[in-house]
């Protein structure tokens, strides 16, 4: 069973609490200061799963009142982007919500070797990164009934040693996973690592955690851990295709991202938006691949 770790303080890297018993205490202390009980919530467990909207199960997913997102609301300022990750987490908490993504994301053969999660990271970036998506979804929000906004791994290169960090703060300008999580994406550094652009100049995601594993690199030191990002991308309206479309710099009219389906070109599915504001990092999973 996969495990993961939390150090027991918030770090500069923002990561959630340790142990259990530390993160039951704080649970039941946070419960109590939002007047939300953790016996009602879990009375309400399997409406929310049904996707009930009364009152009840709209707390349940409200960032404000949830134990588990005290941490992030000191983290990233955009109330858009936290309201999907409550409602993306439903009644896990977070952390443990995105290890079980990790998981049941994982779609390559295992002959590649087993992942096995070492720990979660929240790293706080430049508020202008949640300020842009907020406008970016306020915009969809005027033309579309939903932003169909969607978590989605980015795999890139983390030249960060630590064992027991995401990313060294003083290293942004040359690690890019480092700096992607600081200072969000850049559009102009597409294809810094792979050149081949399948779908033309953008930033690209997966659905599958394995794919964006693909195009991760050991860290530092080691030849078997790995860091790749978790992401909520605005994807607007969608062009979807089978054929590669090399030159694109935008999506074709009037769509907003490009999704590849699987086919001729494509073994596993992949996400691409043109614009940086349509997509924040909201974590790094840092995983161990252990060989069969």
């Amino acid at each position: 069973m996969s495990s993961y770790k939390r150090p027991s303080r918030l770090t500069s890297l923002w990561e959630l609490e340790s142990s259990d018993e530390e993160s039951t205490t704080q649970d039941d202390a946070q419960s109590s200061r939002h007047s939300f009980p953790r016996e009602e919530y879990e009375r309400i467990k399997e409406k929310t799963r049904q996707g009930c909207l009364c009152d009840d199960c709209e707390r349940a997913i409200d960032p404000a009142v949830r134990p588990d997102f005290t941490a992030l609301l000191n983290i990233f300022s955009s109330e858009k982007l936290l309201r999907q990750a409550a409602i993306f987490a439903g009644t896990r908490k977070i952390n443990e919500k995105i290890v079980d993504h990790f998981h049941t994301s994982w779609r390559h053969p295992m002959h590649m070797g087993v992942p096995n999660v070492e720990f979660v990271s929240f790293m706080m970036s430049d508020k202008k990164v949640c300020l842009r998506f907020d406008e970016y979804m306020s915009e969809l929000l005027l033309i579309l009934d939903d932003p169909h906004v969607k978590p989605l791994w980015h795999g890139t290169t983390v030249k960060c040693k630590f064992d027991d960090k995401p990313c060294d703060p003083s290293s942004t300008d040359s690690c890019a996973g480092c700096n992607i999580l600081s200072k969000g994406f850049d559009i102009s550094k597409s294809g810094s690592a792979n050149p081949f652009k399948r779908f033309g100049t953008g930033i690209y995601f997966a659905p599958n955690s394995s794919k964006a594993h693909s195009y991760a690199t050991p860290r530092g030191g080691s030849d078997d851990l790995f860091t790749i990002l978790f992401c909520f991308v605005a994807l607007g309206r969608c062009h979807t295709t089978v054929d590669d479309m090399p030159r694109l710099t935008e999506p074709p009219y009037p769509c907003h991202s490009v999704h590849g389906r699987v086919g001729h070109r494509l073994n596993y599915e992949e996400y691409v938006v043109y614009r940086p504001d349509a997509v924040v990092p909201f974590a790094a999973v840092t995983y161990r691949m252990n060989k069969w």
